[in-house]
C-alpha cells in the first residue's frame, strides 16, 4: 500500500515537473533574414520557420522531435529530428547553439550551418 501511494506520488510528480517545465530557449520564430520577421505566423515564401518542443515548421517542411539532450557547452542542445520535405521522409541530427546576441546557430550532421536571428512573435 505505502509502494503504491510513493509510485503515485512519484508519477504525479514527474507529471507536474513536465507541466511546468519552461519553453527551450530555442523555442520561437527565426529567419536567416530579419525582414522577414514582419510576417511571422504567416505561411508563405519569405516567412520566418517555427521552432518548438512539438517540433520544427517551415514552408513546405516540418520535423519531429525524437530527442533533445544539451550538449553542456553553452545555450546548446543536440536534436535528433523525424523529418518530412516535399514528401520525402528523412532522419536529421542537430546541434542548435543559442548565442549571447540571441541568435540560433544551427549545424546538421552534413556539416550545413545556419544563422537565423530571432523574431518577436505575431500580434493577435
Amino acid at each position: 500500500m505505502i509502494r503504491r501511494a510513493l509510485t503515485s506520488m512519484v508519477f504525479c510528480g514527474v507529471a507536474l515537473s513536465s507541466a511546468a517545465e519552461e519553453a527551450p530557449l530555442w523555442e520561437g520564430y527565426w529567419s536567416p533574414n530579419a525582414a522577414w520577421c514582419a510576417r511571422a505566423g504567416d505561411v508563405g515564401e519569405q516567412t520566418p520557420d517555427w521552432y518548438g518542443r512539438e517540433g520544427l515548421f517551415g514552408l513546405e517542411w516540418s520535423c519531429d522531435i525524437a530527442a533533445v539532450r544539451e550538449t553542456g557547452v553553452g545555450d546548446s542542445w543536440a536534436l535528433k529530428l523525424q523529418c518530412l520535405d516535399a514528401g520525402y521522409a528523412y532522419s536529421d541530427a542537430q546541434i542548435f547553439l543559442v548565442t549571447p546576441d540571441d541568435r540560433l546557430q544551427i549545424i546538421d550532421e552534413n556539416g550545413f550551418a545556419a544563422d537565423l536571428v530571432r523574431c518577436a512573435a505575431p500580434q493577435d
